[in-house]
């Protein structure tokens, strides 16, 4: 599999999670770890439908991947955050963060291998 199918995939896995965020909003952070915020849920999905149009239709997936990444790192600073100060389950909520951290720097170096 070459560096623009991995794109692709990213792509998809994104507009499935934006999906469920926007669908399913409670359940979906939930499930990640962020209590049942729908409002959140229905942001952060919003966000990631964005980011997979552009990852599926862009030209240049590498732009599309950093901001997957930095979104996924925002999503983990928030992860973290969360549960260090009570308002989000502490073990959902560090499953949650270790998944965002892990994407995040998955989306850093498959765009660099892009470049």
């Amino acid at each position: 599999m070459n560096e623009h199918d991995l794109a692709r995939g990213v792509g998809l896995v994104s507009l499935g999670v934006g999906l469920a965020l926007v669908t399913a909003p409670a359940r979906t952070v939930k499930s990640f770890g962020m209590g049942e915020r729908k409002e959140l849920g229905r942001f952060l999905g919003v966000r990631d439908l964005i980011l997979a149009a552009g990852l599926l239709c862009g030209e240049n997936p590498t732009p599309w991947l950093r901001a997957r990444a930095v979104s996924d790192a925002a999503d983990a600073a928030l992860l973290a955050g969360g549960a260090a100060s009570g308002a989000f389950p502490r073990g959902r909520a560090m499953f949650g963060f270790a998944v965002a951290a892990g994407f995040s720097a998955f989306g850093f170096t498959l765009a660099r291998r892009l470049e």
